[in-house]
């Protein structure tokens, strides 16, 4: 019947498989493989049931027939007699398939004798791993005639991994979710016309987009230098130095995120190229592990495209107060002075005095020029130019 229940080594070992799953979710094929190993069953299967409707929202199994799987999604789901017969039990019951519908009842339905009885599914072990009010997991293994049914021993070792399961599974949704998150920053990452350089506590380079991967195989003010960022002038390697450490110190500090700014060195024929760095402070205060995080974005643009939109880096970059940097900015978003002067309730000649030494500052000598300087295009989306109008 049941034979003897496996050991502490087995169960182990199906544990490891189990949190290795959320990971990696082929593991859960591998799980139900072992755990059907260990209890001389045939097949397992996990099958998570939208109960509104029902349907199968997802089925893992192993050693069940194929095409018989897809004919339970598409057909059987509706004549599944253990969705049934689980519908009022809680979260966590496992039990021998005898326990909750006795075989003569189950061999006379049209699932056992088209979906069953063909697989050689005779008796089942198993129950609900997860329940809410959307879905529910169903869980078990199968057994052949041969073998025989199922015992409560074995219905007690099964139960021993329901409350690991039901965390492997959250854990497994949750990375999922972060993963997703991931891949949609890259490709916001890959979109920009800048070039994006994550770096690490060591000051490691972390990831990079398209464009600074192309902007350091070019050495084109910048190159990685054994995976450490570094500037290709010697008049820029000790500022560059300087400026990471500072925005490193902030990052660890947790302090407001203020951007730092750098101009590089030109080399001969190659544009002026803008460096702003801003701090990542860490988002977990405890215990990380040995693994990197990012903890500086570095974004590097051409001058002529900088749109210096934000006030810290106009004041960085050009020396410029913070009310200067505030009416540089409202230039460059279409104000003109006198609606700034009512608006900010300062008088007109004021401003044109703050406007004067603010083109003295960025080296223009128009206002059309100023908003030119300002409001380039480095976050216009790649291949989508912006330049005609």
């Amino acid at each position: 019947m049941g034979g003897n229940v496996p050991g502490i080594d087995t169960f182990s070992t199906l544990l490891e498989a189990v949190y290795e799953s959320a990971l990696d979710p082929g593991q859960w094929r591998i799980f139900l493989r072992g755990l059907a190993e260990a209890l001389n069953a045939k097949s397992g299967m996990f099958r998570v049931i939208d109960e509104r409707l029902p349907a199968v929202r997802a089925n893992v199994h192993y050693n069940l027939d194929p095409e018989l799987q897809e004919a339970h999604r598409q057909y059987y789901v509706n004549r599944d007699i253990f969705i049934e017969a689980l519908r009022g039990q809680p979260a966590g019951f496992i039990a021998p398939g005898e326990q909750y519908l006795s075989l003569k009842q189950l061999q006379r339905t049209e699932f056992f004798a088209d979906y069953m009885q063909p697989q050689d599914s005779y008796h089942v072990c198993g129950g609900l791993a997860m329940r809410n009010e959307e879905f529910t997991i169903k869980f078990g293994l199968q057994r052949d005639r041969r073998t025989g049914p199922f015992s409560r021993g074995d219905a007690d070792f099964i139960r021993r991994f329901v409350p690991h399961i039901q965390r492997a599974a959250r854990l497994g949704h949750l990375l999922d979710l972060a993963r997703q998150q991931t891949a949609a920053a890259e490709q916001g990452l890959e979109s920009l016309a800048v070039g994006v350089i994550l770096l690490d506590e060591q000051e490691q380079i972390f990831h990079t987009n398209s464009k600074a991967d192309a902007l350091l195989r070019n050495r084109c003010g910048l190159a990685d230098m054994q995976g450490r960022l570094m500037a290709t002038s010697g008049a820029d390697a000790e500022r560059l130095r300087g400026l990471l450490g500072l925005v490193r110190s902030r990052a660890a500090s947790g302090d407001a995120p203020i951007p730092e700014t750098l101009l590089l060195t030109p080399g001969p024929g190659e544009p002026q190229l803008l460096l702003v760095a801003c701090p990542i402070p860490p988002t977990l205060p405890y215990f990380r592990g040995p693994w990197p995080t990012a903890n500086a974005a570095i974004f590097v643009s051409n001058l002529a495209d900088a749109g210096l939109l934000n006030h810290e880096i106009l004041i960085g970059l050009y020396g410029l107060t913070p009310t200067e940097a505030r009416l540089a900015g409202a230039l460059s978003r279409g104000h003109d002075l006198n609606s700034l002067s009512e608006g900010w309730n300062i008088s007109r000649e004021t401003l044109r005095t703050h406007l004067k030494r603010i083109l003295g500052k960025t080296g223009t000598s128009r206002q059309t020029e100023l908003v030119r300087l300002l409001t380039g295009k480095p976050w216009s989306l790649a291949g989508h130019p912006l330049e005609a109008s």
